[in-house]
């Protein structure tokens, strides 16, 4: 009886050692046998290339991007390194994992410039990107581990194809999340890029409207410096004469209107200060400033209405 346990006890540790030394094994469809894959690399990079291929092709992603990170390791050389960074590129955007896929394309665009598909590359790499840049994609791009590092790779997909027709949206979509992140200076560089580069283009329409929005938006609070309102007047007046059917025309007409009101406010706060302190001579310097230049707006009425 003690015999049978032993055997029992030898048996299940023989079973449970093959399913263990199993897991190193896999059937490969290309020969037709077992083989431990985990360290083997094939003598040339074509046998390499050619292994990983058959994976591939009957959806064994896993065994597939091992293979192909095999080849890129020990045949950096080959011309098929560049050939399985794309194929991993590929695999994972099927699987969802868009960083991943930028940045085997990004050692591509790295290492290896002159690969014939390079246009392919740049061009998955800019769909990644907007598609990363977009408002729906906001949470995607900041679960990355260095959202900083990420929109400077972003940037080199840019300066690699800078005038390729869908790089101004990428920049664009680029210099929006700068803008939310703060970083204003790297933003207007970029809408000045596309300005520059795509000129009289619904691109470059929309890069100078940003632009105006964030002029407009940063003239500081209890400034009575009416050269620069003037300034961004005749900016938005060149806008419109530029594009006169742009969709932004009305809204920066109201932009306009809201302008010449707010600082005809300011003068007119500063002229009140004046007359409640008794200097007369000096309230009236800013009051006739808002009756000369700023006719069309409320303060200006409010003061025709007092002197009748």
């Amino acid at each position: 009886m003690r015999i049978i346990k032993t055997s029992v006890l030898i048996i299940c540790f023989l079973s449970l050692w093959t399913v263990q030394l199993s897991a190193y094994w896999e059937w490969t469809p290309e020969t037709g046998k077992w083989i431990n894959p985990k360290y083997a690399v094939k003598n040339t990079d074509k046998e390499q290339w050619e292994y990983a291929e058959s994976f591939r092709k009957v959806g064994n992603n896993e065994a597939a991007i091992r293979e192909y990170n095999k080849l890129v390791k020990h045949y950096p050389l080959s011309n098929y390194a560049p050939e399985a960074l794309f194929e991993l590129a590929k695999i994972y955007i099927a699987s969802g994992d868009k960083e991943k896929a930028f940045n085997k394309l990004q050692e591509i665009v790295k290492k290896y410039p002159d690969y014939p598909n390079i246009a392919d590359v740049l061009k998955m790499q800019r769909e990644i990107s907007v598609e990363m840049l977009e408002k729906k994609q906001i949470k995607f791009i900041e679960r990355f581990k260095d959202t900083g590092k990420q929109l400077d790779s972003i940037s080199s997909v840019i300066e690699a194809a800078p005038y390729e027709q869908e790089t101004p949206p990428l920049i664009l979509s680029l210099a929006a999340r700068y803008a939310k992140d703060g970083n204003m200076e790297k933003a207007i560089e970029l809408y000045g890029q596309v300005e520059r580069d795509f000129p009289s283009t619904k691109w470059a329409e929309q890069a100078r409207y940003q632009m105006l929005i964030y002029e407009i938006n940063s003239i500081p609070e209890g400034s009575t410096d009416t050269a620069r309102f003037s300034s961004v007047e005749i900016k938005i007046d060149q806008f419109i004469s530029d594009f006169p059917s742009s969709p932004y025309n009305q809204q920066l007409l109201e932009k306009k209107k809201q302008l010449r009101n707010e600082i005809a406010r300011r003068l007119f706060n500063v002229a009140e200060i004046y007359k409640k302190n008794g200097h007369k001579k000096s309230a009236e310097i800013y009051y006739e400033k808002i009756r000369t230049e700023y006719p069309d707006t409320e303060y200006a009425k409010k003061l025709s209405a007092s002197a009748h």
